[in-house]
C-alpha cells in the first residue's frame, strides 16, 4: 500500500511538471483558454475572509487557519478550501494558486498550479465533484 501511494505521488509530480513545461503560463492562465472568459465575483472582503480562515464555515476555516499557522495542510482539506473559494465564493482560482504558493512551507509551483486549475475546473484534470461546505453531505451521522 505504501508503496501504491508513493508512485502515484510521483506520477502526479511527474505529470504536474509536464503540464507546467507544457503549458509555462499555468500558474496564472488557464490550460482551457475558454475559462479566461469567465467572469468571477472578484469580492476583496470574501478573499480576506477565506485566507484568514473567518467564513463562518468550520472545516473551510480550521483548514485555512492551519495553513496561515503552520504552512501546511492535509490534502483533503486543501480540496474543500479550493472547491468552497471557487465554488462558493466565486473567487478566481488564481487568487487560490497565489495564496498557497505563499503559505505553503512545502510549496512547488507546478503541482500547486495543477491542484489550483483542476479545482477552478480550467485544468486537464478538472475536479467533477464540490464537496457541501457544512460537511454532513458526506456522512450525515458525523461518524
Amino acid at each position: 500500500e505504501k508503496t501504491k501511494t508513493f508512485g502515484r505521488r510521483l506520477f502526479w509530480r511527474d505529470l504536474a511538471y509536464f503540464q507546467l513545461h507544457s503549458f509555462p503560463d499555468m500558474p496564472t492562465a488557464p490550460i482551457r483558454r475558454h475559462y479566461s472568459l469567465l467572469q468571477w465575483s472578484g469580492d476583496d472582503s470574501r478573499l480576506r475572509a477565506w485566507q484568514k480562515g473567518n467564513t463562518g464555515y468550520p472545516m473551510v476555516d480550521a483548514g485555512m487557519r492551519e495553513l496561515y499557522a503552520t504552512g501546511y495542510m492535509q490534502q483533503n482539506v486543501r480540496m474543500i478550501c479550493a472547491s468552497f473559494l471557487v465554488e462558493y465564493l466565486d473567487i478566481s482560482w488564481v487568487e487560490g494558486e497565489k495564496w498557497f504558493h505563499d503559505c505553503l512551507v512545502d510549496a512547488d509551483v507546478a503541482i500547486n498550479a495543477m491542484m489550483w486549475q483542476n479545482a477552478g475546473k480550467s485544468g486537464i484534470d478538472q475536479w467533477n465533484f464540490t464537496m457541501s461546505p457544512e460537511n454532513g453531505s458526506q456522512d450525515p451521522s458525523g461518524k
